[in-house]
């Protein structure tokens, strides 16, 4: 891709308000529906975090993928630049799908499911971007960081709340 043609500040400008509305239309909806109260309901482990730490932390990754996805398409890599554009676009459908499915669904088990799999698809996607461009996959690692965590706290919070054959009784 030549310099003319290479997305501008607009274009990122553009992303990051992109990420920045997705981000608050799923807290809004999270904090404005029931599954504050199913939430509240679930036996959470004492390092599970509440309150606005959440949202600040979703904010600042969706942020992030923004901005790698525009240094991904600014780089000179050839098709794999569509390739590792096309696989951070399906790292923000996944981050909509799983907050649909963990809140809208109220389901532990799909919620672990969920996280594993896109922590699954995050690992492809991380060494995709990677051999794109080096800048942004760097700045996909806390994504990663954040994923890690949240399969973590939820298998945690599968094992606190469901002792079905899932989880083995642990």
């Amino acid at each position: 891709m030549d310099a003319k043609n290479r997305p501008g500040v607009i274009r990122l400008l553009i992303y990051m308000l992109a990420a920045a509305g997705m981000t608050g239309g799923f807290a809004g909806w999270i904090q404005s529906s029931d599954a504050v109260l199913w939430t509240a309901s679930l036996n959470l482990p004492d390092w599970t975090p509440t309150g606005i730490v959440p949202v600040i932390l979703s904010i600042m990754i969706n942020q992030m993928i923004a901005i790698s996805l525009w240094v991904t398409q600014r780089s000179d890599t050839g098709a794999i630049r569509f390739v590792a554009a096309a696989l951070q676009i399906g790292l923000v459908i996944g981050l909509a799908l799983k907050v649909c499915i963990t809140f809208g669904g109220q389901d532990i088990k799909a919620a672990f499911l969920t996280s594993l799999g896109l922590w699954v698809y995050a690992v492809l996607a991380l060494a995709v971007v990677g051999r794109c461009s080096r800048p942004a996959g760097w700045l996909l690692w806390p994504l990663f960081a954040w994923l890690t965590f949240s399969v973590i706290l939820s298998f945690e919070v599968l094992r606190l709340n469901d002792a079905s054959s899932f989880v083995g009784g642990l």
